[in-house]
């Protein structure tokens, strides 16, 4: 891109940031009586217009909502080094799994671990920090049947699997550390065996995004979930023989 190019471009790019939040605005763009404009989610939020405090009308500058749409915008890590330029509605995904966006060790959810770093770090760091929790297998069994948390190498990709029990139920669900487009190439199976050998329970879900934290995920529904009291039923001599078997989407 030559001098000239580059330099519209980031005088664009400051005209797409809403006064407020200093985010990109995405339609819909309200303007006030003078032209100004505001993101929709600021504009629920004040009575006038923070830059010349002129009533907002109830248009919408339709103009500008097309040049967001064509616009290509940078990483929010581009002063870490990505140069990736991406759509409007690529940009917040890309953002959350960036490979120099810094972000926090999944054991952070036993509350073991405050190291946060860049997302390529994250394997050797697992490896070297929590040995006992990074696996290299599609397939692996939770040593708990209560709250069990486990790094997973496999496919070239990073897993976590967490599983917990939250209001008398058993939640369980495995994340890639990647988009979500990604994390659609794979798949989870749930196989809870009982102790006779013939009972089982199997269920599959598809593996979700690391942008989706795994609250978010447990109350989607979208994971594994049964009842603690079907969970025990399945115990033997206190053991789980609940089995989780990752696979690509074929």
């Amino acid at each position: 891109m030559d001098d000239l190019s580059c330099g519209l471009g980031k005088v664009l790019l400051s005209d797409l940031q809403c006064p407020v939040c200093i985010e990109y605005m995405v339609p819909p763009i309200n303007m006030c009586r003078n032209g100004h404009n505001i993101c929709s989610r600021c504009r629920q939020r004040v009575q006038c217009c923070p830059t010349c405090r002129a009533e907002f009308l109830e248009t919408r500058n339709v103009s500008l909502e097309h040049i967001v749409r064509r616009q290509k915008y940078p990483c929010a890590n581009k002063q870490m080094g990505c140069h990736d330029l991406l759509s409007i509605e690529h940009i917040a995904e890309h953002n959350a799994v960036c490979v120099y966006v810094k972000i926090k060790c999944p054991m952070y959810l036993d509350k073991t671990c405050s190291w946060n770093g860049l997302k390529n770090d994250l394997k050797e760091h697992a490896k070297a920090a929590h040995p006992q929790f990074f696996l290299k297998a599609s397939k692996f069994h939770p040593t708990s049947y209560t709250t069990c948390l486990a790094i997973i190498s496999c496919f070239g990709k990073l897993f976590t699997y967490y599983q917990t029990i939250k209001y008398g139920r058993l939640y369980g669900a495995v994340q890639l550390t990647g988009t979500s487009s990604e994390a659609s190439k794979y798949k989870c199976k749930f196989t809870l065996r009982a102790a006779n050998g013939i009972e089982r329970i199997s269920k599959t879900f598809l593996v979700r995004c690391y942008a989706e934290d795994f609250e978010t995920i447990f109350n989607s529904g979208t994971c594994f979930c049964l009842d603690e009291k079907v969970v025990k039923y399945f115990l033997e001599e206190s053991n789980q023989k609940l089995i989780i078997t990752l696979s690509r989407v074929w």
